[in-house]
């Protein structure tokens, strides 16, 4: 049986200390990027891989210790404005969770402004590159299909969500078709017949159409005695727009998005629709910091964190640049009940009818 290559037989073919070699493969930036690249290549001459039992032992030590600095992680945002992300309130649940598991690792997390006055793609790159930054995550932006030029080669990097169109990068984000046919599910288990979803089309845009596409999916799955509503998208979503398609539809169960259910909630109360009395309300991801809304809790900081997980393990598997094959990392939300929901039979007994 052929002996296993350890990192010191790296380091005596490579002229170096273990230590170097240990950091060269975790992508440390205190490692020159062409040693870095030697002692990688020698890795996979080598056909070098991580002894699965001392992993496990250094990932306790490392989870018992206090943490070194390791360097830093950018997150990009794209805002008209510099703190104009700030205003996505899932996105500061994002950027919360993100910072406390960057801390975990010994990483920090630093803003870094993609609209800077003046500063090129090649500056930007030539800043973070100074600033020892290896690890990006792509906020998400303000626009669909949005495009980012930086020299990737240098970078791990993945994106929240999929409103980056290019590059193709790696995306870490909830699982929003199954999240929005989830809430559908339960407005039906609730009592709910006449389901409607009502949102902005750049909301449903900007998750690659994937509200749109769990909620005809559980269209179809919803058994007979439930209508079959057209769907509202509209790129100017005002009260007037809103208020025909309530008429035109007659929904008692209406799903929006995270930033306009509060909007939806207002007008239905202005037009004699009380919330959930006569129609219920619900978002197929709650807002961040919420407690009033019903539906599908996405744990934004656990996402944030996960970003970070997939980050970090780039950096220590020295992946870089776009990838040839993207992959989607999802994770599903659990159903909050919140208050702008109630079963059915309850709310026809309140009106003296027979369920």
């Amino acid at each position: 049986m052929n002996k296993r290559v350890s990192q010191r037989d790296l380091a005596k073919l490579a002229g170096v200390s273990p230590m170097t070699v240990s950091l060269a493969l975790r992508g440390h930036p205190s490692i020159p990027e062409a040693t870095r690249k030697r002692i990688a290549a020698l890795a996979r001459e080598h056909h070098y891989r991580p002894d699965p039992a001392l992993a496990a032992l250094n990932a306790y030590r490392v989870s018992s210790s206090k943490k070194q600095f390791q360097g830093t992680i950018g997150w990009l945002t794209g805002f008209p404005t510099r703190a104009g992300w700030r205003a996505m309130i899932q996105t500061e649940g994002y950027f919360r969770g993100a910072s406390e598991r960057a801390q975990q690792y010994g990483y920090q997390l630093e803003e870094f402004w993609l609209c800077e006055p003046d500063v090129s793609p090649s500056r930007l790159t030539q800043i973070l590159l100074a600033r020892g930054v290896r690890g990006l995550i792509v906020a998400p932006l303000p626009r669909p299909h949005s495009e980012i030029r930086l020299d990737w080669k240098h970078f791990s990097a993945v994106t929240l969500g999929y409103s980056l169109g290019e590059p193709h990068l790696h995306v870490i984000m909830n699982h929003q078709s199954r999240n929005m046919k989830h809430t559908v599910h339960h407005l039906h288990k609730l009592g709910y017949r006449r389901i409607g979803l009502a949102m902005t089309s750049a909301n449903d845009e900007r998750v690659d159409h994937n509200y749109l596409g769990g909620y005809l999916v559980a269209q179809a799955e919803l058994p007979g005695d439930s209508a079959k509503l057209r769907p509202l998208f509209a790129p100017d979503f005002n009260a007037d727009i809103f208020r025909a398609w309530f008429e035109r539809e007659k929904p008692d169960a209406v799903i929006s998005g995270a930033a306009t259910a509060y909007q939806v909630r207002e007008w239905l109360e202005t037009e004699g629709h009380p919330v959930p009395r006569k129609v219920g309300l619900a978002v197929a991801a709650t807002p961040f910091g919420d407690s009033t809304l019903s539906g599908m809790n996405e744990d934004a900081p656990m996402v944030g964190g996960m970003a970070v997980d997939a980050v970090v393990g780039m950096i220590h598997r020295i992946e870089q640049g776009v990838p040839k094959r993207p992959w989607s990392l999802l994770t599903e939300g659990v159903w909050f009940p919140g208050k702008t929901v109630r079963k059915q039979r309850a709310a026809l007994a309140a009106r003296g009818k027979r369920p």
